[in-house]
């Protein structure tokens, strides 16, 4: 064997072994014993990361693992990367229902209360108080 052909057969050996272990080590999660309060945290934790003072504007709401995004965001940027998010977390089953609006918001219309810095419909949750303290 050349010196050659041996490298490249280490070098097979070795993305091999590389690729076992990352498979190995990656982490499967139970989607039966994920809850729509789990989904909430998680993206809530994904938010925050690089929109923390998004949060406040920004209502999460899970139903069977549907997500529905309600709010506002200052750009269409972050309306579309906090859109990102949600479908990267895992058991979330569709993609979201984004009414995200672009803008800085203003009072509650009728059928809507007030959520944070934000309205949602008066028969939804407000998911908000999960990530602040509430009063």
């Amino acid at each position: 064997m050349t010196k050659k052909s041996i490298m490249k057969t280490i070098l097979a050996v070795f993305s091999l072994i590389m690729l076992f272990n990352v498979g190995a080590s990656a982490q499967k999660i139970d989607c039966s014993k994920m809850t729509d309060a789990d989904i909430v945290k998680a993206i809530y934790d994904k938010i925050k990361v690089k929109y923390d003072s998004q949060i406040i504007h920004i209502n999460v709401r899970v139903k069977e693992k549907v997500v529905t995004l309600e709010g506002w965001a200052t750009t269409k940027g972050v309306r579309k990367e906090i859109e990102k998010y949600v479908k990267k977390i895992k058991c979330v089953k569709k993609p979201p229902v984004n009414n995200l609006a672009v803008s800085i918001s203003g009072g509650c219309g009728p059928g809507t209360k007030k959520c944070g810095g934000t309205c949602i419909p008066e028969e939804e949750t407000c998911n908000i108080c999960l990530m602040k303290t509430c009063s």
